[in-house]
């Protein structure tokens, strides 16, 4: 690291030449403030310490030349230690830190080091800026090998309007952002793209929202309503968690796609749709199929073209562009932007997601709260589960390695944490419905009860008028 040292008195100016030269920075020096601009332009410096008091340019001159012209440019002010005040200038001016004289060497070399991790921080976060301005799909943040097979498949599949497409992946992978991408690139961007949770609809209700009804079809039925095939007529139809859909609704969502027709609730008439149909399910449609809980010719009718989303821990390398990515989401108006640090992001890199993107997402929007007022975020700032489970007096060793009397102990609460978010990972998945979690991981309904209870595992409920939504808490 290049440091230019801006100082006027030639006794203090080669003693910090000396000690920082033997850290082994490189150093330039300048005897005032006229020669520092000089070497400013010229030499290029990675940080500047300067003197506030210095002949012909004084040192809060020198330090809003550079942040009208450099303005990233780390600069640590120096001051005696009865003009304190003028310290407090030169940090409302943009200085990131100060001394007092006589200086500490010991505190220079630990703030200069400081001074370094932050300007690493700042050009790893320019890199992840110019990154994000190149993605092909900005509203799709990856660069990954398995990011660039989707972008591939988008552009296959927005080349060809008219076939049906589906959509695999885990909650939270990102299925309605590809769907909205192939729909944007199609011939048919100029139409709506209209999408529905076809889990979220009560069972007696998603006939009319598909169809449509007529006034007087049913209780509530007072007015004709359209429904959503019309709604999204010569655009696109996202079906989201189609593999929901009861056998009765799949026979006639088949007739729909199979007739280009659909009748509303209630009507006699048919009416003409031309929609395309992407679907889009976190479970394996051919495994339901296989399983009779899922038509053989619906299957075929709608999986003409597949993608799987890869989960977000099969792509860590995007983690760290994600993270930019919604800290520059996130950020408040006029508010300059955060950076997460080293420690925070290999954290952050190096666990599991189940919730993938969408709970990246969700963590960054509450650290930016837990940090606000600070420019880097911190490991504090991350919820407890982030840090790893190693006692005070082990750090640096491995989480698992546990020795002496309480071992036994250690394994069995690491199986319980594992048992406690495989749990509520499930229950999320399946929309807080006990029964279906207890089949689909191989308890009995009173067992998973007892586990739900022993854990403390909170299943909210949220009423929408389409249905309800669950979120389980674990």
């Amino acid at each position: 690291m290049k440091i230019l040292i801006a100082e006027d008195d030639p006794a203090t100016r080669r003693g910090i030449e000396v000690f920082l030269r033997n850290q082994g920075f490189e150093v330039i020096s300048a005897e005032n403030g006229a020669e520092a601009l000089q070497k400013l332009r010229n030499d290029r410096p990675d940080v500047v310490l300067s003197d506030v008091k210095m002949p012909e340019v004084g040192g809060l001159e020198f330090l809003q030349h550079i942040r009208e012209n450099q303005s990233e440019l780390p600069v640590l002010m120096m001051t005696a230690f009865a003009s304190v005040e003028d310290a407090v200038r030169a940090m409302k001016q943009g200085a990131d830190d100060y001394l007092t004289k006589p200086l500490n060497l010991e505190e220079l070399r630990l703030k200069l080091n400081r001074l370094q991790e932050k300007t690493a921080l700042r050009e790893e976060n320019r890199t992840l800026r110019d990154q994000l301005k190149k993605l092909e799909f900005p509203e799709i943040v990856g660069m990954s090998k398995a990011m660039q097979e989707v972008f591939q498949f988008i552009g296959r599949a927005a080349g060809e309007p008219d076939i049906p497409v589906m959509i695999y992946g885990e909650s939270g992978t990102g299925k309605e952002l590809v769907a909205r991408a192939v729909h944007s690139r199609s011939d048919r961007s100029q139409a709506p793209f209209v999408a529905v949770n076809c889990s979220a609809i009560p069972e007696n209700l998603i006939e009319s929202e598909l169809f449509g009804h007529k006034r007087g079809a049913f209780t509530g039925a007072i007015r004709d309503k359209q429904g959503l095939f019309q709604a999204a007529q010569n655009g696109t139809l996202f079906l989201d968690e189609v593999s929901e859909m009861s056998p009765p609704m799949q026979a006639k969502l088949l007739r729909a796609l199979q007739e280009e027709r659909v009748k509303p609730v209630g009507g006699t008439a048919e009416i003409p749709v031309r929609v395309r149909v992407i679907g889009a399910s976190n479970k394996n449609l051919r495994e339901e199929m296989a399983a009779g809980r899922f038509r053989e010719d619906l299957f075929y009718r709608l999986n003409v073209m597949e993608m799987t989303l890869p989960p977000l821990r099969e792509r860590r390398e995007d983690i760290p562009l994600l993270i930019h990515h919604f800290a520059e989401k996130y950020r408040k108006k006029d508010a300059p932007p955060k950076a997460f640090s080293k420690e925070a992001i290999r954290l952050l890199s190096k666990y599991h997601w189940p919730g993938n993107v969408r709970q990246l997402e969700n963590t960054i929007r509450v650290a930016l709260i837990s940090n606000a007022g600070k420019a880097t975020i911190q490991p504090e700032a991350l919820p407890d589960r982030f840090r790893e489970r190693v006692p005070p007096d082990r750090q640096g060793k491995s989480p698992w390695k546990w020795e002496g009397p309480d071992y036994k102990h250690n394994l069995r609460q690491v199986i319980a944490d594992f048992e406690r978010e495989f749990i509520a990972f499930h229950l999320n998945e399946n929309r807080g419905n006990v029964s279906r979690t207890a089949e689909r991981i191989g308890l009995s309904r009173v067992a998973l009860h007892k586990k739900i209870k022993l854990y403390g595992i909170k299943i909210l409920t949220r009423e929408h008028k389409t249905g309800s939504v669950r979120k389980t808490i674990p």
